[in-house]
């Protein structure tokens, strides 16, 4: 139901964009007609003047306005009454060499103007009427209007000029009523037409173009729904392509990540019940010699009593090592631990280790040696956490090596690093294990007792104190053969 109602609602792209072609198309018909009416009639001025641009030079030739200097009134009303006879649309004016009106055809209360521009009469005689021109109108301020003009010249001294309104007021009222009646509904009709057929072609258009929008909505929709298979597909170009292809990226990273949850939280129980267990031991191992110690405590031997003692200290000392390391671990994951780089020797930081483990691995039968590349430049790393790094690989190691076994911690310079290599003859890793080695809580086999000595988390925790020198931890391995670790640091640069 929500589908249907987003693909009619006018929040639709489809609709939106008709609405908005609707308006402009509106707009655009509006201002058409508005042009073609004020085109119509400015070609109609332009028609008029054409036709009548004689009609002045044709009244001077007949009439003679001036007598001794003066106006011929007369004379002069009679050629208003002829004129006004064969053409009542016509406003005839008499002007002298400056434009000052000196006589007129209309009535006297009509006039406003006392003057005309004589700039564009000039001009208009100049061009002898063949250029469009307009000039003021007495009875408007701000009117422009076509005219037609010609000198008036007696004994060739020029006397003023004759100044023909084409179009009179009254005429031009009627016209404008007219013909914008006309226009109007003319225009009226063209625009309602045009709009209706750009219209429906507008949306036969976008209806095609938003095709592929409304798909790439329905997917979203069904993505959003909880279809994270859902992808669009689409051969279109362009922008559209654009977005669809985001948005499967989008989508197909989000699925990673979706899975990338899943898969840690399912880390996460299960370092829970590891947690569980490995807390679950030596507390249950201290609870039981201590309440044992509690209640034989006036009959229990001494020799009986240090042996509880000692169990209960072990176990609290593998409690206190899984705490710790669980609390390193947690550190480094959350990004709480900055190296604090500095240049040291390598070698020196491994043979004491090696003097470190050496009593160790004789307890244990296993022969730990060295093999150290000569004069190895100072290395650029945080060195409480490069040894933290050596003891949790050299602690590994001897737990994984039988007795007899052998460790070799070796060096070799390549380039501008320095790397470091442990190598141990154990129980190796079977090849369907090694994706689980840096796993938390990862153990091969329960074979030895040391292993029941381990948190499980060393290897994890060296992994990421390497992850922030930008070096990684790599390994080599084979069940029954052995396993191989190895790291590089930088080589210090001087100045």
């Amino acid at each position: 139901m929500k589908r249907s109602k987003n693909k009619y609602s006018f929040g639709n792209l489809y609709w939106r964009l008709s609405a908005a072609f609707l308006v402009i198309l509106t707009l655009i018909g509006v201002a058409y007609v508005y042009i073609t009416i004020h085109h119509s009639a400015e070609y109609f001025n332009k028609v008029s003047q054409l036709l009548n641009r004689n009609v002045a030079t044709q009244i001077v030739k007949d009439t003679k306005p001036f007598k001794n200097g003066k106006v011929d009134t007369a004379v002069l009303e009679e050629m208003f009454r002829h004129a006004m006879a064969v053409n009542p649309s016509l406003e005839i004016y008499l002007l002298d060499t400056q434009g000052k009106i000196l006589a007129h055809s209309v009535p006297e209360n009509k006039i406003i103007l006392d003057k005309v521009d004589l700039k564009p009469v000039t001009e208009f005689i100049s061009n002898h009427g063949t250029k469009y021109i307009t000039d003021n109108d007495p009875r408007d301020v701000n009117a422009k209007k076509v005219f037609s003009a010609a000198p008036v010249v007696t004994d060739k001294i020029l006397e003023g000029y004759i100044y023909i309104v084409l179009a009179s007021e009254e005429y031009v009222a009627i016209s404008q009523l007219l013909s914008g009646d006309y226009l109007m509904q003319v225009g009226l009709r063209t625009m309602i037409l045009t709009l209706l057929a750009a219209l429906l072609i507008g949306l036969v258009i976008f209806r095609v173009f938003t095709r592929n929008h409304r798909k790439i909505i329905e997917v979203m929709q069904k993505f959003r729904e909880g279809d994270i298979n859902a992808r669009i597909k689409i051969k279109s170009t362009g922008d559209t392509k654009q977005l669809a292809e985001s948005f499967n990226e989008m989508a197909n990273i989000l699925t990673q990540n979706l899975d990338k949850v899943n898969a840690i939280e399912m880390l996460r129980r299960e370092l829970i019940a590891n947690i569980s267990h490995d807390l679950k031991t030596p507390v249950s191992v201290i609870q039981g010699y201590a309440e044992t110690l509690q209640m034989k405590e006036l009959t229990l031997a001494d020799s009986d009593r240090r042996r509880y003692i000692n169990t209960i200290l072990q176990n609290t000392q593998k409690l206190e090592k899984l705490v710790n390391e669980l609390f390193e671990l947690s550190k480094l994951e959350a990004n709480q631990v900055v190296p604090k780089k500095e240049p040291f020797s390598i070698s020196e930081l491994l043979n004491d280790m090696y003097n470190k483990y050496q009593l160790i691995a004789k307890e244990k039968n296993i022969s730990l040696e060295t093999e150290l590349s000569k004069d190895l430049p100072p290395v650029y790393a945080d060195v409480s956490l490069i040894e933290r790094v050596m003891q949790n690989l050299i602690d590994n190691a001897i737990k994984f090596t039988p007795e007899g076994g052998m460790i070799m911690i070796r060096t070799h310079r390549y380039d501008n690093h320095v790397e470091v290599i442990i190598t141990d003859s154990g129980i190796g890793i079977p090849e369907s294990e090694q994706d689980k080695v840096f796993t938390r809580y990862y153990r091969t086999t329960d074979n030895f007792m040391d292993l029941k000595e381990s948190a499980g988390l060393g290897l994890t925790i060296a992994k990421k104190i390497l992850e922030l020198h930008n070096s990684s931890l790599k390994f080599m391995s084979k069940e029954n053969s052995g396993s191989s670790f190895s790291f590089s640091l930088p080589v210090y640069k001087t100045k």
